[in-house]
Parts: C-alpha cells; structure tokens; sequence
C-alpha cells in the first residue's frame, strides 16, 4: 500500500513538473506583465527612462520577435486603439510610466518580482515567467494533498488531480505572466487550512493576505467570513465584522498608495479602448457601455469552460460532498457569479480557485463510489449545517 502510494506521488510529481516546464517554456507574455516588470524596477527608485528601458529591453531580448512586435504596437490584426496604446508605451516613458498605478494594486507580485530580480539575480522576464510557474506547481501539490482525503486510492488520486490541473482553465494559469497563479494559490492554500483542517488563525492570515496579492480577493474574503459563521465554524459575529473591515480597509488603503485612478478608469480600458494616456483622460463609462460588457461576458460564459465546470461541481453537491469541499465550492461559485457581474471581464485566470474547487466537488464523491452519511456533515460541537 505504501509503495504504492509513493510510485503514484512520484508520477504525479514528473506530471505536474513536466506541465509546469511546457508552461515555463511557452508563457503567455502580455503588456500586464512589463508594467509588474516596472513597479519592481520602480521599487528600486530608478527613473522614469532607466524603468522604461530596463523593461523593453529584457522583453525584446527574451521574447519571440511575432509576440514582441504585438506587444509593442506592431501589430495590424489588432485594434487601432490598443496598437497605438501599446506602440505609444513602448515609445514613450512617461506614456509608459502612467499605466504603473493601475498594476502597483498587486503589491506581493511586485515585491517577488523584485526580490527575485535585484536580490537573486533572476532577469526581470524571467521573474515574471517563474512566480506563476511555481504558484502553478504549488497549487497542484495544494489539490493532490486535499483531494487524496477523499479519494480511496492513490492511483485514483493521480488521475483526477491529473485531469483536473491538465485542464485548459488550470493550466493555463502557469502561463499567465500575471499575479493570478500566485492569487490561486494563496486562497486555495487558506481555504484548505479553515475548512479542512479548521486552523482559523494561520488560514485565515493567508485568505486576508490575498487580497495583497488580488484586491479582488476581498470579495471572496467576505463571502467566505459569511460561510464561516453561518456553518457554525466557531467564527462569532463580532470577529468576523472586524475581519470584513479589514479586508475591505485593505483595498482601500492598497488603492491609495498605488495612485490607482479608481474604477471609472479601470472599467473604460478594460471594456471601451485602451488609452494612451491613462492617467489624463476623462473615461466615460455609463449603463449603456456596461451592458454591452455584460452581454459579452455573458457569451464567452455560455461558450466556455464555466458551464462544465459548474455541472461537475454541482454533480459533487448532490452527492453529498464533504463539509469542506460543500464550502469551498459554495464560496468560490458565489464568488465568480458576483465577479463576473461586477466586472463582466470572462477571462478565466481571475478563477483559478472556482475550477479546483468544481473538480474537487465531483472526484471528492465519483471515485469512493457512495454518498457521504449526514453524520460527516455535522461538525464537532457546532450542530449540523442546513442544506
């Protein structure tokens, strides 16, 4: 048993590896990622010019000529106002520096992406490249370990944390030169610690700190403190208002020592055009433009990965899922419906949390093969949680 058990965590171990390298080796470069690039040479206190030209100069060096060309404006299949942003960025420093507050609100990014460049020595691409790499890496050992309590056999194990970290929304995530790998998992690590080994203190330092990592994790943070006291976690109302206030304080004092332009700013470049000069303009951004997001969101959510991951974890509740696992997949659907109606933006590396915990929700029930008894769903000295 416990040979077999190591032969499968060593193939899960060369699996995860080998899809962490292919991600390394192709990521998914973006004009998101030179501005992380910068805030961590701004962290340094360099110039205008010398954060600029460090930036373009390690991406012209480091990325594909086809990519480096559309990421710099170069690009006739692309919209005239995102070829002029972007060619403007690239020409510009100042043009370039104004967009540096709109991704400062991702302070622990910066921070790594700066630690890894100026105090290790790794180049400035290829820091961005690595933190989701090894978050990606990380999180998979975070499903494997969660997902090996429910599942009977060690090979069975392998297989669905196999398939569910090979899927396309999972994967992915290694290869987004974003904070969104590292976003996933902060929050899946502190959702595993308060809801399936109930360590409130330590998890529930991780699940505020992620809002360090994504300013929109706040929202999640709410929803879980809601999910905590109603399902009689030990959470008493008092200390759960005084971490919503946290949580939502935090935001706003991130919001205000990046310069962020608020969300006016934020909705325009994300859903009308991107602009050359972020920080002059006067965005206009009504109902009218919000519902054309809204009906596009709503599209690309009907076409896509979201509906299938749903059902498999709606497959999971029905089965009687553990308490545990009934929490994360409740918090992290509440979360991704409320997202994606607040900021209709479909792209799914904002979920990475909502797509682990869906396949969680099925294979913590289809391979033991039986119903959960309700006596699982009770917790110690906290009653029986209403379903």
């Amino acid at each position: 048993m416990q040979n077999s058990r190591l032969w499968a965590r060593l193939a899960f171990a060369l699996i995860l590896t080998l899809a962490s390298l292919r991600a390394y080796r192709y990521p998914e470069y973006s004009t998101d990622g030179f501005s992380y690039m910068a805030n961590a040479v701004a962290m340094s206190g360099a110039s205008v010019q010398v954060i600029h030209d460090a930036v373009y100069r390690d991406a012209k060096a480091g990325i594909p000529e086809t990519i480096f060309k559309h990421l710099t404006g170069d690009d006739p299949a692309e919209p005239l106002s995102e070829r002029r942003s972007f060619r403007e960025r690239a020409m510009d420093p100042y043009r370039f520096a104004e967009f540096l507050p709109c991704f400062a609100i991702r302070p622990v990014f910066n921070l790594l992406v700066y630690v890894l460049h100026f105090k290790l020595g790794v180049g400035l691409l290829r820091s961005i490249v690595i933190l989701p790499v090894v978050s990606y890496w990380l999180m998979g050992w975070v499903a494997w370990i969660w997902m090996e309590r429910y599942v009977g056999s060690a090979w069975a194990s392998l297989l669905c944390a196999s398939l569910l970290l090979l899927s396309p929304p999972v994967w992915e995530l290694a290869r987004s030169t974003t904070p969104d790998a590292l976003s996933s998992l902060t929050v899946l690590l502190a959702l595993f610690l308060l809801l399936e080994k109930r360590v409130m203190v330590p998890g529930m330092i991780l699940l505020v700190a992620s809002i360090y990592v994504r300013t929109d994790n706040a929202l999640l943070v709410l929803i879980v403190l809601a999910f905590l006291y109603a399902a009689g976690f030990g959470l008493r109302m008092f200390e759960a208002g005084v971490l919503a206030a946290l949580a939502v304080a935090s935001v706003f004092i991130i919001n205000h020592f990046a310069g962020d332009y608020g969300a006016k700013v934020l909705y325009y470049r994300s859903f009308v055009e991107a602009p050359v000069a972020v920080g002059e303009i006067v965005p206009k951004f009504g109902i009218a433009e919000y519902l054309t997001a809204l009906k596009a969101c709503l599209s690309a959510v009907l076409h896509g990965m979201y509906i299938p991951f749903l059902l498999m974890g709606v497959v999971g509740v029905m089965r009687r899922a553990p308490v545990a696992i009934l929490g994360v997949a409740t918090a992290t659907t509440i979360y991704t419906g409320a997202h994606l109606v607040i900021f209709p933006n479909p792209e799914t590396r904002f979920f990475g949390p909502f797509f682990v915990a869906m396949g969680l929700a099925l294979m913590s029930t289809l391979v033991r093969g039986r119903s959960i008894p309700a006596s699982e769903f009770e917790l110690a000295g906290c009653g029986k949680i209403g379903l």
